[in-house]
């Protein structure tokens, strides 16, 4: 809708029919795939503290388990640390690859309440396998913590396992104010969108232009000092033989850039980069090719194997005359699914991980330039094109 006169690109995602011109003046082999539908479904599938976590097994946003068991203590009980060790700790040991020592018992059982979606692990972080499901609401039993690590050991009456003490509030009352402040920061959102669209369409008529109907633009996140553009710039004059490849947040770019050629998907990370992308991939790639990848806020546990996937193949591109780019995983504010600590976890170890891949830092330059979000996880049209620009005046 913005961009007549862009070509050549080719971003890992949705795929057009284009030709792709090297540095050289050579033609790459084309895009030949279905034109994905763009989305605008969540990067999660219900995955609280995880989603696209590798132990998950279910990605469908379909629970496969039932929610856990909880016992309710007797009344007026409140929990204190013991040097205790569970009695059920020594059977559990070698299942879960930990030391049970770490675990510090309660004196008495304590009942939780979850705040928002959660999954329910075999130990105390993402990498355990998922062996619950708990939804808001929900109580818990719990039993204990492990150390400082911020994880709650629980008891679901069949077996004992474990769950981010980020989702557990002492009360329902604080759940529900949870809830409520949520939907307050929902509408909010939306009023300012609204109000936006409607200063935009108030400056269209002054200036002698017709309205636009545009899409809903937030104001930028309280967290953010500097203004938010509202108005979506244009976009950087297309480079030919750029080739993108990420998940939902590239198939917003692809639907505001126009003619260029994508490999992205809704809901990917790692997996779906090993499994599909890569293959998808090394048909088009040739000599002036420009891959850029833009992956990780579905499973930033995964930035080793990201870095080591990446790093191989961009040995193997360069042979053919490619260059290969890694774009940060971008800010978020609050959600269900991924924390900004994560993200910047991710973003402070990729860079010394990489080998033969130039890095894109556009998390910076966002927080401190300030943008526009619609729903704690996705951008606006006027940040979306703004990241798009950066990458693009750093391809070299």
């Amino acid at each position: 809708m913005l961009l007549a006169g862009i070509t050549g690109f080719a971003f890992l995602g949705a795929y057009l029919t284009l030709p792709v011109t090297g540095a050289e003046g050579t033609v790459a082999p084309v895009i030949n795939e279905a034109v994905y539908q763009v989305a605008a479904e969540n990067d999660h599938n219900k995955e609280a503290e995880n989603k696209g976590d590798p132990g998950a097994k279910n990605n469908t946003g379909e629970k496969d388990r039932k929610p856990a068991a909880s016992k309710k203590p007797a009344e007026g009980k409140k929990a204190t640390d013991t040097a205790s060790k569970d009695p059920a700790a020594d059977q559990q040991e070698e299942l879960h690859g930990i030391d049970m020592k770490d675990i510090v018992s309660f004196d008495e059982p304590v009942t939780m309440y979850v705040k928002s979606d959660v999954n329910i692990r075999k130990g105390p972080g993402t990498a355990y396998d998922i062996v619950s499901f708990a939804d808001t609401g929900d109580e818990v039993t719990v039993i204990g913590r492990y150390g400082k690590a911020g994880w709650y050991y629980i008891d679901l009456g069949t077996q004992k396992a474990f769950v981010s003490n980020n989702y557990l509030l002492d009360n329902m009352e604080a759940v529900e104010t949870y809830q409520a402040q949520l939907a307050a920061k929902a509408q909010e959102q939306a009023a300012a969108a609204a109000e936006a669209q409607a200063r935009a369409a108030i400056a269209d008529v002054a200036n002698g232009q017709p309205a636009q109907q545009s899409a809903p633009q937030p104001a930028q996140p309280a967290a953010q000092p500097a203004p938010v553009q509202q108005r979506a710039p244009q976009p950087a004059p297309a480079i030919a033989g750029t080739l993108f490849i990420g998940d939902s947040r590239c198939v917003q770019m692809k639907a505001l850039v126009g003619q260029s050629s994508w490999i992205c998907e809704n809901s990917k990370g790692y997996e779906w980069l090993e499994s599909k992308a890569i293959a998808q991939a090394d048909r088009i790639i040739g000599k002036g090719t420009r891959v850029v990848v833009c992956l990780g806020v579905n499973d930033t546990e995964n930035v080793e194997k990201y870095a080591a996937l990446i790093n191989q193949k961009a040995a193997e591109w360069a042979q053919r005359g490619a260059k290969t780019y890694y774009v940060s995983v971008n800010p978020v504010t609050e959600n269900p699914y991924r924390t900004e600590d994560e993200v910047e976890y991710f973003n402070s170890r990729m860079p010394g991980l990489l080998s033969g891949v130039t890095w894109i830092d556009t998390h910076s330059t966002l927080i401190n330039g300030g943008f526009g979000m619609v729903d704690g996880l996705h951008y606006n049209d006027a940040t979306n094109v703004n990241i798009y620009n950066m990458i693009i005046a750093q391809l070299k």
